[in-house]
């Protein structure tokens, strides 16, 4: 059984997402996120942690570019998301 998309998870996605809130592609902003947010161990995430949450957000179909203000689509989310995945 796959883990739902829950509360946890959500702030999760919302720590990778407000490092690149204002870049102009969210896929530049990668590496600053695994340094800052990842590596940090931000909300006393683990990367495995962080890559389930990423894993139940892109399996959801919660908005995800509505979780916190900021001006990217979904799609661009989502493939942000996507890309980051990996390297997690």
């Amino acid at each position: 059984m796959t883990p739902a998309f829950d509360a946890r998870m959500k702030g999760l996605i919302s720590a990778l997402l407000y490092p690149i809130q204002f870049e102009r592609d969210p896929v530049d902003g990668i590496d600053r996120v695994l340094q800052v947010i990842v590596r940090a161990r931000a909300l006393d995430g683990s990367p495995e942690q962080y890559a389930a949450a990423v894993d139940a957000a892109l399996r959801s179909d919660e908005s995800l570019s509505q979780l916190i203000p900021q001006p990217h689509s979904e799609p661009v989310i989502r493939t942000y998301l996507a890309v980051l995945r990996p390297r997690l």
